[in-house]
């Protein structure tokens, strides 16, 4: 099963983040020269291997007839999904005969990405493949994903618009990668809790203040007996701070600005109250960032805020899964829905352009999005928004806590939007975001001077970029 417990991952598909810094200049791989650039603005990557022409020209790809063959790669996702994406694939190599995909799945890994940008520089990558964001950065700056706003013009049409629209990381600001499929966060509490504490069970909150003052009411009524709120942060601060609208970046995403915004500094501020009320289990700041273990024994009120988990409620709390209540995404005026998934993209090396950009439209095209999400392997949510609008998605006639998630997560999906700053916010960047934050929590550093720091020492990293 995919599991959306990672803001930045879902697990079994991307491994460790490793920042965009160590990827890019560790690997070798800087800009491009502007001079390389072909006619149509198109830069051409610095590159162990001759680029095909038609690959990096002005001229879109020609895909309506197919042959040859390419590779297809992702992570992790055979072993469980082999019964999905076999046919899937079959039904293409049926469509257009003579052609041939062959589908190469690594198990996860720490260096994954790492891999994948040292493949893509000595010109082994696949030819279509399955990237987290952690890596699209890295990528694209070297310019080794294909341009598909010259490539293939307007087949983005039908993606939810917060996410194509804001997906311009190319030269020029184009596309250079699909999206494909996400999880949207929601709320799951306790409602057994709720009642003990003295809140009304099927009123779950709606906004992050609404969540701060339950919290608040929850630590007063259990006195130390169970808690509110997981500590540790890692996998859902951008999203929170998404959601209340804070201004991560500048207007050009050179510069990181979260430390200046008053949303960033009260929701940090509202942490650290929330640890001093006893909400917070005090080991679960500097802990592992999934709570999982302790909702599942009863003693947190909130649990993972994402559709998934409810699964391991039900596999390890079955008498608890039945009174786990369901509440929509947090949202503040002014916020928006992460759109925190998974991508597709071409290799610029690629030596079959046209296979391999017809085959990544195949994969992400609404009809094949809707039929994996509909797989009951997996919790998933389409990035198209033509699959987004299927029955399969609306209110459920059952009380089930899944079936409920599901919609719920899906209605947040409809407003789903990227956000640059998460990109950037990897490796050595979320480290140092991460710690002054949990120093914060604790007491130890003020929220307002955690943040500057975090910021300060976050901005450094990212010049090193250039």
């Amino acid at each position: 099963m995919i599991s959306f417990t990672s803001r930045r991952r879902p697990l079994l598909v991307a491994a460790s983040i490793v920042s965009v810094f160590a990827l890019t200049a560790g690997c070798g791989l800087g800009g491009s020269d502007p001079e390389t650039a072909q006619s149509g603005g198109i830069p051409r990557p610095q590159v162990d291997c001759e680029v095909p022409a038609g690959n990096i020209d002005d001229k879109p790809l020609p895909t309506s007839e197919l042959s040859g063959e390419i590779r297809f790669a992702t992570s992790g996702l055979k072993k469980d999904f082999g019964g999905f994406f076999n046919p899937l694939i079959e039904k293409f190599e049926q469509q257009h005969p003579g052609v041939k995909i062959n589908w190469e799945d690594t198990p996860s890994a720490d260096d994954v990405d790492a891999r994948m940008v040292n493949d893509a520089q000595t010109c082994v990558m696949a030819d279509v493949i399955n990237v987290a964001s952690s890596t699209v950065m890295a990528l694209t700056k070297a310019n080794l994903l294909m341009d598909l706003d010259v490539k293939a013009p307007g087949t983005g049409k039908d993606f939810l618009p917060g996410v194509w629209d804001n997906l311009g990381f190319g030269a020029q600001g184009h596309h250079t990668v699909y999206p494909w499929y996400w999880g949207p966060l929601i709320t799951t509490y306790n409602k057994d809790l709720f009642a003990k504490a003295g809140l009304d069970p099927e009123q779950p909150p709606a906004t992050w203040d609404e969540l701060v003052a339950d919290s608040k009411q929850i630590a007063t009524a259990a006195k130390g007996e169970y808690q509110a709120l997981w500590g540790n942060a890692q996998w859902t601060f951008v999203d929170s701070w998404v959601g209340l609208g804070v201004a991560m970046m500048n207007a050009d995403n050179t510069k990181f600005t979260f430390a200046e915004d008053a949303k960033a500094q009260q929701w940090l501020t509202d942490m650290a109250d929330l640890y001093k009320a006893g909400a917070i289990p005090s080991d679960s700041v500097t802990g592992q960032p999934d709570p999982s273990q302790a909702y599942s024994a009863g003693t947190l009120a909130f649990g993972s805020p994402n559709a998934s988990f409810l699964r391991t409620v039900k596999e390890n709390a079955p008498d608890l899964y039945p009174r786990t209540g369901v509440g929509p995404h947090l949202s503040s005026p002014g916020g928006s829905v992460l759109f925190n998934g998974q991508y597709v993209g071409v290799s610029t090396t690629t030596k079959n352009a046209p296979l391999a950009m017809a085959f990544a439209q195949y994969v992400t095209n609404a009809e094949n999005q809707l039929a994996w999400a509909k797989d009951p392997k997996v919790v998933i949510f389409p990035s198209s928004t033509t699959a987004l609008a299927d029955p399969f998605f609306q209110a459920p006639k059952t009380d089930d806590p899944f079936d409920e998630a599901r919609s719920v997560a899906a209605e947040a999906a409809k407003q789903g939007k990227v956000v640059v700053g998460l990109f950037y916010v990897t490796g050595k960047i979320d480290k140092v975001i991460n710690e002054n934050i949990q120093k914060a929590v604790t007491g130890s550093k003020d929220p307002k001077q955690a943040l500057a720091d975090a910021q300060t020492e976050a901005n450094t990293l990212l010049e090193r970029l250039g």
